[in-house]
């Protein structure tokens, strides 16, 4: 007689296999509804109130007018201009001065 050693057989690996099957099908159908499939038709073309957006957009502005209104002007901030950045910094020449002896 022949001895036959053979490992025991699993049981339950079923379920790894519908696991694996039910993955594969989702990712199929995504990848259908993302590449392939036909894209839904846009039934309303603009926003309800694209008429109003429409009308100011042939609006003519007088650029001169505003920039010399009295109420431009009161609303720009008057700054003095900034120092050059070398006369703010007042370091030495030498970084490492205090580093070195005396």
């Amino acid at each position: 007689m022949a001895i036959i050693i053979q490992e025991e057989k699993r049981k339950g690996a079923i379920v790894p296999l519908i696991a694996g099957s039910v993955i594969l099908i989702a990712v199929s159908f995504l990848a259908y509804y993302l590449f392939f499939s036909p894209a839904p038709i846009v039934d309303v073309i603009g926003t309800p109130g694209f008429e109003t957006t429409a009308t100011f957009s042939q609006a003519k502005l007088d650029v001169e007018a505003v920039i010399n209104s009295p109420v431009w002007t009161s609303l720009q901030r008057e700054s003095p201009v900034p120092p050059l950045v070398t006369q703010i910094i007042s370091a030495k020449t030498n970084l490492f001065q205090s580093f070195q002896a005396k």
